[in-house]
């Protein structure tokens, strides 16, 4: 099956709860230099998602397939044992407010960049579970992220194997050792 990507989100950041999130009162003196920063950069993130349906098989108690690229998860196998939908998934805050972010000198700026960076990266894993409820008449039941819960990092990184060009659809580059640029990227295995 195709890849779907999300490239146009129209990012909207829900400022009370990116304030309360900080844990710092908007209007308030001390707010006054968090909301001079968010005003320069809450258009900047364009948030990404790329994820498609991939046929499971289960191998045995630890292994299984997505469109026959083998993974080791015993956590993994379960979950698919319970599920109709397998979705594998990458999403992103994006390149730009992550470049926005370095470009900055001050330690309050890229603190507050980077939680804008989080903001826009759950922005993105939100319309995918939308997406998926709406295109599949799907609910996401429960999810696995590489590096926890059994799921080995080195074998989440195969996520990526699963799609074509992701630099291409969303920006996104990952190592041998599965660290992404950007690094506000997720990439997980959603069941449903």
């Amino acid at each position: 099956m195709s890849s779907i990507a999300m490239t146009n989100l129209g990012f909207f950041l829900n400022e009370g709860e990116f304030y309360e999130h900080i844990r710092m009162k908007k209007g308030s003196r001390r707010a006054l230099p968090i909301e001079r920063i968010l005003e320069s950069a809450r258009n900047i993130p364009k948030p990404k998602v790329l994820y498609r349906v991939s046929e499971a098989k289960i191998i045995d108690a630890t292994h299984f397939t997505l469109d026959g690229v083998e993974f080791v998860s015993e956590a993994g196998v379960e979950k698919i044992a319970k599920s109709t939908y397998v979705f594998p998934n990458i999403v992103t805050a994006g390149r730009e407010i992550e470049n926005y972010c370095l470009s900055r000198e001050n330690v309050l700026d890229q603190y507050i960049i980077m939680e804008l960076c989080n903001f826009a990266c759950e922005f993105a894993r939100e319309a995918l579970i939308r997406d998926v409820r709406n295109r599949y008449g799907v609910s996401i039941t429960d999810c696995i992220y590489p590096g926890e819960d059994g799921f080995r990092l080195e074998s989440g990184k195969k996520i990526f194997d699963l799609f074509e060009n992701v630099e291409d659809q969303i920006g996104v580059t990952v190592t041998e050792m599965g660290l992404t640029t950007p690094s506000r990227t997720a990439y997980a295995i959603y069941f449903g």
